[in-house]
């Protein structure tokens, strides 16, 4: 048999000696003497601070999310639950807007049914109804941006609308009361016991 003296063996030589090694399997045909040495893990730390981690394998093997908590799993209902409930804020937000933009005639029948007179708005109704419904369109459009965000992000986010809902009632709410309280005649009607 030949030395191992990192040349390979002739064909005379290989045809004469016999080979007790195990017959190889899957790709195992490498040359005699050579040895595979493993690649380094992208993951480990390095052995010594005189051996810089590239910045590209630092960000690849930084974990996703916080240090202490792990990036969680997505539910599968997490996306269309979202899309649906976005779908019924935005049927909410034209539902709302409508409900302001008929305010002034609601409080005319409420004068007329509590034989008030002619309702008469005040100059400031139509600017606060107006920032009202405007109002309404933007707190859907930041929920919807920020939920479509977290989609793409593969980030739970069915909760973004349940809180935009909230927002824009309470926004609903208080437009609703900055009109009421600017008209006297029916604070005074609704004050009479």
């Amino acid at each position: 048999m030949a030395e191992n003296t990192g040349t390979p063996p002739t064909d005379a030589e290989r045809a004469s000696t016999p080979d007790y090694r195990p017959r190889p399997r899957y790709g195992e045909l490498a040359p005699e003497g050579w040895t595979w040495t493993p690649p380094q893990d992208q993951q480990a730390p390095a052995a010594s601070a005189d051996v810089p981690v590239p910045a590209a394998v630092a960000a690849t093997a930084a974990p996703q999310g916080s240090a202490d908590k792990p990036a969680s799993a997505v539910p599968g209902w997490d996306r269309p639950v979202t899309l649906s409930l976005l779908i019924l804020g935005l049927l909410g937000t034209f539902l709302t807007v409508s409900i302001l933009g008929s305010m002034p005639q609601a409080l005319q029948m409420l004068y007329t049914e509590a034989n008030l007179g002619d309702y008469t708005a005040a100059d400031s109704v139509a600017t606060i109804i107006t920032v009202g419904s405007v109002g309404q369109g933007v707190i859907w459009a930041v929920t919807a941006v920020v939920s479509i965000l977290l989609i793409i992000r593969s980030r739970r986010a069915f909760y973004v609308p349940l809180i935009g809902g909230v927002v824009a009632f309470v926004a609903l709410i208080a437009t609703m009361a900055v009109v009421l309280s600017g008209d006297t005649a029916l604070l005074d009607y609704f004050s009479q016991p």
